[in-house]
């Protein structure tokens, strides 16, 4: 609290003596051209906005005239160290990190940076996934608690609702009041509870190959309509289900072109129904319509602006858009912003604007920077040790990532 104090005085002082001010400003990182996708010719739909790592890209930085009144002080990494499952809300973004321990929550309506379920009550053991409500309450598993640990709008522990056993919950959704608690252990279920209550309401799937199954689940969404879409990682394919479980399309081979998949992995559905399919093989993100028909993709590997690497995870939020509005461009027409998460490379958390421009804009291409598909270095097959404790996979001697 001290240093937050020390740096509003600092930012009153610089206005008082009327220096720039630029020192007291958020040090998002962003970049100078304009990464798009698809790649010209087609019509640009995401455009690639900036990406955090930890409090470095949130709060504010000292300039040298507050520097100078108010001295240096000791220098406390405070950074994300294995994010997985990503939320967004009102430009606050929480993120699990499953190294860390902890679920971070970068703020940038407010500029700070802290850390929720550090200790207490609430300690988080291994949190993988999170969902935010339109109340606030953030939901997150936590898969050696064997819970849904919660939140309230004030960041406090509120309740832990045990999944019960054999438990391996590895992502979460809700509808109404009703929680889905995707379970990928031997039983392959999704788990229903009473979102208030964390009473069972009923159970569906099982593991195998045919519809409604699952082998090695990996997350789960519900779409605005009510629909349950999960991605169904060693079938290599996701699932449109109601919420009852009685399925209602499967899509999916496996593959590296668009409609395949080598390692689905988080999925989430934007307010307009477009569903979001990370893979962590490809390192891209597809995006579907409501039927299963493929749209197009973003990301993909490398090290450049708008890459992603191993991806986990990915959330969308309209609500967000005020608090990046600065880095879009200023005819693009925003509908949502896309943020995922990373676990390893120079980006973890990156962001996306989901738009188009007004028909008959044309934007040059000498403009617009694209990342080529590129072909992964990864085969399709048992998953390795960065997704262990998601995808919990059988022994593997041709593991590529080192184990948690």
């Amino acid at each position: 609290m001290r240093a937050r104090r020390n740096g509003n005085l600092g930012c009153s002082l610089l206005a008082v003596l009327g220096s720039a001010l630029s020192g007291c400003q958020p040090a998002a990182k962003s970049v100078d051209s304009l990464v798009f996708f698809p790649a010209p010719p087609a019509a640009p739909r995401v455009q690639f906005l900036t990406f955090a790592n930890g409090a470095d890209e949130v709060e504010p930085t000292k300039g040298s005239f507050e520097q100078f009144i108010l001295g240096d002080e000791p220098v406390v990494q405070r950074v994300l160290d294995k994010p997985y499952g990503i939320a967004a809300r009102d430009g606050v973004v929480y993120v699990c990190d499953t190294k860390g321990l902890s679920l971070s929550r970068l703020d940038f309506k407010n500029h700070t940076y802290t850390l929720l379920g550090a200790s207490g009550p609430g300690r988080l053991r291994k949190p993988l996934n999170v969902v935010v409500d339109s109340l606030g309450y953030k939901f997150v598993v936590d898969v050696v608690r064997k819970q849904v640990v919660v939140f309230g709008p004030d960041d406090q522990y509120a309740t832990a609702f045990t999944v019960p056993e054999p438990a391996h919950p590895v992502d979460i959704a809700y509808f109404e009041n009703e929680l889905f608690v995707l379970d990928n252990d031997d039983t392959c279920q999704i788990v229903v509870l009473d979102r208030t209550t964390g009473d069972v309401l009923r159970t569906f799937g099982g593991p195998g190959g045919e519809p409604g199954q699952f082998k090695i689940p990996n997350s789960l969404a519900i779409s605005p309509d009510g629909h349950l879409y999960v991605s169904d990682t060693h079938n290599w394919r996701i699932q449109k289900l109601t919420r009852d479980g009685t399925p209602v399309w499967v899509k999916g081979t496996p593959g590296y072109t668009l409609g395949q998949f080598g390692r689905p992995r988080g999925v989430r559905v934007g307010p307009d129904g477009i569903v979001y399919v990370v893979d962590g093989a490809t390192e891209i993100v597809q995006m579907f319509d409501a039927d299963g028909n493929i749209l197009m993709r973003f990301g993909g590997p490398g090290d450049l602006p708008g890459a992603l690497g191993l991806p986990a995870a990915v959330a969308a939020d309209a609500s967000s858009i005020p608090y990046f509005r600065r880095l879009i461009h200023p005819d693009f027409k925003v509908e949502y912003l896309l943020f995922v998460a990373s676990q390893v490379g120079r980006r973890l958390v990156s962001v996306y604007a989901f738009g188009a421009f007004p028909p008959g804009f044309k934007l040059p291409e000498t403009k617009i920077k694209t990342l080529e598909p590129t072909s992964p270095d990864k085969g399709i097959g048992p998953v390795s040790g960065e997704e262990a404790a998601v995808e919990k996979p059988r022994p593997n001697p041709h593991q590529r990532e080192q184990r948690d």
